[in-house]
């Protein structure tokens, strides 16, 4: 299930990085066309280029709360959790073992 949130979080951020790439291909034919300055295409991009890293940042961090919601929701052990507990059956029959010799 995680590996579905992780290909939905690597659609969106593919998705920004397309639209991204498309967007600098549009301001630099604006600034081709003479509709805009260099300068300004330059500050627009940058912008926007701003803009879609914090929004690929806040996609992620909303996948990350879904997963954790949902695993909580279902009550699944998470893989740290679970490796606690392996180690700490594998202390206990160590020391079953060494009771019993």
């Amino acid at each position: 299930m995680e590996d579905l949130f992780k290909k939905f979080i690597y659609t969106g951020i593919g998705w920004i990085s397309i639209t991204t790439e498309n967007f600098k291909k549009t301001i630099e034919k604006f600034v081709e066309e003479g509709k805009i300055s260099a300068e300004e295409g330059k500050k627009i991009v940058d912008e926007f280029a701003v803009n879609a890293e914090t929004k690929k940042d806040e996609l992620e961090e909303h996948f990350k709360n879904v997963v954790n919601k949902l695993i909580s929701s279902l009550n699944i052990a998470k893989l740290e959790e679970f490796r606690k507990l392996e180690k700490r059956v594998a202390e206990l029959e160590a020391q079953v073992a060494n009771k019993t010799k």
